[in-house]
């Protein structure tokens, strides 16, 4: 273990100066997922459903989490909305016992298509779903609406609404919770902002600490206790600390590479707050920037400047947003670093929706989407360079979350654009 007493002292120093800007109590109010419920209720009966069908893991937690506010932890679940009715949450009894901590009181049942497979648990009854769900209904059933993404839900549980309640009509009504999720309340925007508060504090300790010889995952520690010390309940994605030519994964995991003097290094960390996700990311160099890293991250930096820049006008205004993703494009297309136009290192979309998932919700920006931004959202700006045949700039990025309200909008991060005089410093 590289790390010194007084790379703990500066830990500590982030961690405290971070702690004020969190509330560690705070959920989203119960009255807020009644509201949620009453919301569903009409969608469904607006389509003539009986049923809604929603499915969840870890990996993919928003639909459950929205209406349950539980996220199961290697078993998967689903639940049941039926109008007028509060959701009944169907969970294996490992995790499933954890619904309770949620505080919401919904009717919660074991059964064995969730639990963890050829597992024997004491004592444990676990009913049979068919029944479970049709007792729940309380009358025979007509329509079903599977509202997780047809690709998210197993066939087996696909075949099971189409052909476990007799002659059913099965829809897609996946359309539901996208756009319920999509606009977002002061308490969700409270939570992402917190979570991104985390996040900032994570990098900013990974950074103070991060020397020659040591390791990803060394780095990456420090940012996964730091996050868990502010109250983080979960990660958006691994914690991330790529150096040299690992930088070329764009959301590599840290693993036990040790980073060596003047190789570019990569860090991110996506908290989750009560379900709620939070990012920042950066790159640096461990040591002196060489001429060719000096030009990249000025090109990439001044990429992401105009982005931002566009973000505003785009939400002020009204505008497409594919503006935001061409500022940045189209600015690469007029750089050059070491024989290479820089254009086709800017791999993916410049901006993406962000709430219960990092990266995983309406909306993606693309150079040719003219779709406008809903009223309150969120959105992080995710301007990645990546793939540069030169090791020595394989890759980096630089991502903050951002809150829309309305026409205003407000940034969640604290940490500068260029953090390479941030490497071994505390507050």
């Amino acid at each position: 273990m590289n790390l010194t007493e007084r790379d703990w002292k500066k830990i500590t120093e982030i961690i405290r100066a971070y702690e004020g800007k969190i509330d560690k109590n705070f959920k989203i109010p119960l009255p807020e997922y009644e509201e949620r419920y009453e919301k569903v209720w009409k969608e469904l009966e607006e389509r003539n459903i009986d049923m809604g069908f929603f499915f969840w893991y870890r990996e993919m937690p928003g639909d459950g989490i929205y209406l349950t506010g539980y996220n199961p932890t290697i078993e998967r679940a689903s639940g049941v909305i039926a109008p007028g009715r509060r959701p009944l949450l169907l969970a294996g009894p490992e995790s499933g016992v954890m619904a309770k901590e949620a505080g919401l009181g919904l009717e919660t049942a074991f059964v064995n298509e969730f639990s963890i497979p050829d597992e024997y648990y004491e004592g444990v009854e676990r009913g049979n779903l068919n029944e479970i769900i049709s007792e729940y209904i309380g009358h025979s059933i007509k329509r079903i609406g599977f509202m997780t993404a047809a690709d998210l839900i197993p066939g087996q549980f696909m075949d099971f609404l189409r052909e476990g309640f007799g002659n059913v009509e099965v829809v897609d009504a996946s359309d539901i919770l996208e756009e319920l999720r999509y606009e977002k309340s002061e308490s969700e925007m409270k939570c992402m902002e917190q979570a991104d508060m985390i996040a900032c504090a994570a990098v900013r300790t990974m950074l103070a600490v991060a020397a020659p010889g040591m390791r990803e995952s060394e780095i990456a520690a420090v940012g996964d206790f730091t996050v868990k010390t502010l109250g983080g309940n979960g990660f958006g994605f691994d914690t991330i600390v790529n150096s040299a030519e690992r930088c070329r994964t764009v959301i590599g995991p840290a693993g036990n590479r040790i980073i060596r003097e003047g190789e570019i290094v990569q860090v991110g960390c996506s908290p989750s707050f009560e379900g709620y996700k939070g990012v920042c990311r950066r790159a640096f160099v461990m040591g002196q920037r060489s001429d060719i890293q000096k030009q990249y991250f000025e090109c990439m930096n001044e990429a992401y400047r105009r982005a931002e820049a566009a973000i505003y006008k785009v939400c002020e205004e009204g505008l497409a947003t594919n503006l935001i993703d061409l500022a940045a494009r189209d600015y690469f297309a007029s750089q050059e670093i070491d024989g290479e136009n820089m254009k086709q290192f800017h791999m993916y979309s410049t901006c993406h929706g962000t709430g219960l998932t990092e990266c995983l919700e309406k909306m993606v920006i693309t150079p040719t989407k003219e779709e406008r931004y809903g009223e309150n959202v969120g959105l992080m700006l995710d301007l990645g360079c990546y793939g540069h045949p030169n090791p020595q700039i394989a890759g980096g990025c630089v991502e903050d979350a951002y809150l829309k309200r309305g026409s205003r909008v407000y940034k969640c991060s604290d940490v500068p654009v260029d953090v390479q005089e941030l490497v071994g410093k505390g507050m």
